[in-house]
C-alpha cells in the first residue's frame, strides 16, 4: 500500500482482515518497524526525528482495549474487519520514499499461518525557503549604490533553486518608479535542505529621484509550485532618499564656445545651462568673479575690469526656430516678480545679485550671460567666472554638494592652457563656469605723410606719399583710405567725408599687424590728387567708413602740410569761373539775338499785312452795293 504524506502528519492505511475456515486467534504485529520511543521522551521530541506507526483495532475483534500484540478472536470466518495502520511521518521528514512498515497476522500457535501486507510512504516536498537581510532600513541619495547582503536558507524537505525578482518600488506619493537593482543570478545554486547561501544585491538609485521614502518589495521563488504558489517570501526595504542639493552651469560645447575672439566696445553673449540637479526645488542666485593678482577672487566683481558689464537674460524656447530672450529685472523693495522671471535687487545686501525662478528638481534653465565689454580695454586675454549658487547654501553647511568658495577645484578651469581641464567629475565643483574672451582689433595708424610739391597746374596729378602701420595685435582687410578735401577732422571725425570731397580712394586688401612678417618697416602708399584751382586743405583718412573695428579710432587722420591746389590760385579760379560760365552765356545771348531776329521780322510782316488790307478796304468802300457780286 502506497501513500503521500507531509512531514509531521500521519497517513492511515486501511487493511480488511478476514478469517478462513473456522474461527480462531489472530496476533497482529510490525516486524522492523519503527522504534519503539522510550518512555521518559515526549511523543513531541520523538517525532522530530523518528518514525511511529499505531495499529488501530476499533473495527475488529477486542477493540483498543487489548494491547496491539494481543491475540484477537476471530469470531466470524470469512467475513473481513478492518484494521487501520496509522503511520506518523517525523517533523524533520526528508522528502522522497519514506520508511516501508510491514503489517503481518499470523494464527496463535501457527506462526506460518500468516498473511501480512507493506505499507510504503511517499513524503511530499514542502517547499520553504527564508530570506533574511543586515537591515531593512536604509538611508540613500540619488545616484548612490548600496550592497545589500542577502541570506536565503532552504527551510523546505527537499532541494530548491530559488529565483530573485523585484517586486514594486513605489514611492510615499504611491508613484510607482524604476531602478537599477543589479540581482546576481548567475551565482544562484541549488540549496539542499538546510543550505543557505549568501548573495549580494546592488541597489542602484537612479541619478534623478526625487527626496522622500521609498518601499522597495524583492520576492523569493522556488522552482516548483507549492500550496498554490512559487512565492516563498519577500524582502521589504524602507528607503529614504536623503535631500540633495547640487546646482550646476555648464556651456553645452556643441551649441556654444567657451573661448571667443571678440574686440574692444563689442557685446558677447554666452548661452549657459543653469540645472537644478538637486531632488528639492531651488532657487539659485547667479555671480560674476574675476581674477586678482593672486588668482581667482572669491568675492563677486569685475576688479580690475571696472568698464565691463555683465546682465543676464532668460532664453525662453531654446529649442525652437526663434527663441526669446527675456532680461532679468530690477526690482525695488516690496516689488515682487513675475513667475518663471529673474531678477536683481536693486538695493540692499543683495543689490545686483541676479536670481532665478524657484526651479524643480531635475530641471534646466537657459540663461544668456551678456558681457558688455569696455571700449577702452587692453588688447588681451581676459576670463570671466560665472558662478550659481544654491539657496540652500554650500557643501560647508550642508547645502550644495560640491560647491565651494575656491576656484581650484572648477571643473572648467584650464590654468595651463593646454585645452583641456585641469579637474575632472565627481572631484570637481560643478557650479563654476569660465570663459575666455580673446581681445582682437587690429589698429591702423598713419605714420607720416609726405608731399613732393603743393602746386601744380589744374589737371596734373600730385603725389602723396602715405605710411600707415598696424599695431593692434589682428590683421585688418579691406582698409578704404581716400584723401577728403575742404572738410576739418573734426567734421570728418562726425559726419564723415562727404562723397563730392573724396579726392582719391584706395583700397589695401590687408594690414598685418606689425612685426608679423619681419619687417616692422611701414609700408608706403602713394595717392595722386588731381589738382583743383585754388588752395585747398587735403586730409589722409584710413577707414573712412569707419567699417573696422579697431582699438583706437583717433589715429586714422593726418592732414597734409599746407595746402594743395592750383599754381595760381584765386587767378585759376577766376578764370576757371569763366571757362565754366562763358560758354553757357554765349549760348543765352545768341539765343535772345535770336528770339529779338524772330520777334522783328514777325512785326515786319505783321505790318505789311495790315497796309494790304487797308488798301483793300480803301477800294471796297467806292463800289455801289449793287456791283458787289459774292
Amino acid at each position: 500500500m502506497f501513500t503521500g504524506i507531509l512531514p509531521g502528519d500521519c497517513a492511515e492505511f486501511d487493511i480488511d482482515v478476514t478469517k478462513h475456515f473456522t474461527p480462531g486467534h489472530i496476533i497482529f504485529t510490525t516486524p522492523g518497524g519503527p522504534e519503539e520511543r522510550p518512555p521518559e521522551i515526549s511523543e513531541s521530541t520523538w517525532r522530530y526525528d523518528h518514525w511511529t506507526v499505531e495499529l488501530d483495532f476499533s473495527n475488529a475483534p477486542g477493540g483498543n482495549a487489548l494491547p496491539e500484540n494481543e491475540p484477537r478472536y476471530w469470531s466470524l470466518i470469512d467475513t473481513p474487519y478492518e484494521v487501520t495502520a496509522i503511520m506518523c511521518a517525523p517533523y524533520n521528514a526528508t522528502a522522497g520514499l519514506g520508511e516501508s512498515v510491514t503489517v503481518k497476522a499470523h494464527l496463535e500457535g501457527a506462526p506460518r499461518v500468516r498473511d501480512s501486507v507493506v505499507l510504503v510512504t511517499n513524503v511530499i516536498q514542502v517547499y520553504d525557503l527564508e530570506a533574511s537581510v543586515p537591515q531593512t532600513i536604509l538611508q540613500l541619495h540619488p545616484d548612490e549604490s548600496f550592497e545589500l547582503e542577502t541570506v536565503i536558507e532552504n527551510l523546505g524537505n527537499g532541494p530548491d533553486r530559488y529565483g530573485i525578482s523585484v517586486n514594486s518600488i513605489v514611492a510615499s506619493t504611491g508613484a510607482s518608479d524604476v531602478w537599477d537593482i543589479d540581482i546576481p543570478r548567475v551565482l544562484f545554486e541549488e540549496l539542499d535542505r538546510d543550505e543557505s547561501q549568501e548573495i549580494t544585491i546592488l541597489v542602484n538609485v537612479p541619478p534623478q529621484t526625487y527626496a522622500g521614502q521609498y518601499t522597495v518589495r524583492l520576492d523569493i521563488f522556488s522552482e516548483e509550485p507549492y500550496e498554490g504558489t512559487k512565492l516563498r517570501d519577500t524582502i521589504v526595504l524602507q528607503i529614504e532618499i536623503i535631500e540633495y542639493h547640487d546646482m550646476r552651469i555648464d556651456l553645452d560645447p556643441s551649441v556654444e564656445s567657451r573661448i571667443k575672439t571678440t574686440a574692444p566696445g563689442r557685446v558677447v553673449r554666452y548661452t549657459l545651462n543653469v540645472t537644478n540637479f538637486g531632488n528639492v526645488p531651488d532657487q539659485p542666485t547667479i555671480h560674476n568673479h574675476t581674477k586678482t593678482g593672486a588668482g581667482w577672487d572669491t568675492s563677486p566683481g569685475m576688479n580690475a575690469l571696472s568698464g565691463w558689464r555683465v546682465t543676464f537674460a532668460l532664453l525662453e524656447g531654446f529649442d525652437t526656430e526663434f527663441p526669446i530672450e527675456r532680461p532679468c529685472v530690477q526690482l525695488l523693495v516690496g516689488e515682487q516678480p513675475e513667475p518663471d522671471q529673474c531678477f536683481e535687487i536693486a538695493v540692499g545686501t543683495s543689490a545686483g545679485t541676479v536670481t532665478l525662478p524657484m526651479m524643480p528638481a531635475y530641471t534646466t534653465l537657459q540663461l544668456v550671460a551678456i558681457i558688455h565689454i569696455d571700449p577702452g580695454a587692453t588688447l588681451s586675454n581676459r576670463e570671466i567666472g560665472i558662478k550659481v549658487l544654491s539657496s540652500f547654501g554650500s557643501s560647508e553647511v550642508g547645502g550644495d554638494n560640491d560647491e565651494t568658495a575656491i576656484w581650484d577645484d572648477s571643473c572648467t578651469l584650464d590654468e595651463n592652457g593646454d585645452g583641456l581641464p585641469d579637474n575632472y567629475l565627481p572631484n570637481c565643483d560643478t557650479n563654476e563656469q569660465i570663459v575666455e574672451l580673446r581681445l582682437r582689433a587690429p589698429d591702423l595708424e598713419i605714420v607720416s605723410v609726405e608731399v613732393g610739391q603743393n602746386r601744380a597746374p589744374v589737371g596734373d596729378m600730385l603725389s602723396v606719399n602715405v605710411q600707415i602701420r598696424n599695431i593692434g595685435n589682428i590683421h585688418a582687410t579691406d582698409v578704404h583710405i581716400i584723401l577728403c578735401i575742404d572738410q576739418t577732422i573734426k567734421d570728418i571725425e562726425r559726419h564723415g567725408c562727404d562723397e563730392e570731397n573724396i579726392a582719391y580712394r584706395q583700397l589695401i586688401e590687408a594690414v598685418m599687424p606689425e612685426g608679423s612678417s619681419g619687417n616692422d618697416e611701414p609700408p608706403t602708399l602713394t595717392l595722386l590728387y588731381m589738382v583743383e584751382a585754388g588752395s585747398h586743405d587735403v586730409i589722409v583718412v584710413i577707414d573712412p567708413d569707419n567699417m573696422i573695428v579697431e582699438s583706437d579710432e583717433n589715429n586714422n587722420f593726418e592732414k597734409v602740410d599746407g595746402a594743395m591746389g592750383s599754381n595760381y590760385g584765386l587767378l585759376d579760379v577766376g578764370i576757371e569761373v569763366i571757362a565754366q560760365y562763358s560758354v553757357p552765356a554765349i549760348i543765352l545771348g545768341a539765343t535772345f539775338a535770336l528770339m529779338g531776329v524772330a520777334g522783328v521780322v514777325m512785326y515786319g510782316r505783321r505790318m505789311e499785312a495790315l497796309a494790304r488790307f487797308a488798301e483793300k478796304s480803301s477800294l471796297l468802300a467806292n463800289l455801289d452795293d449793287d456791283d458787289q457780286v459774292f
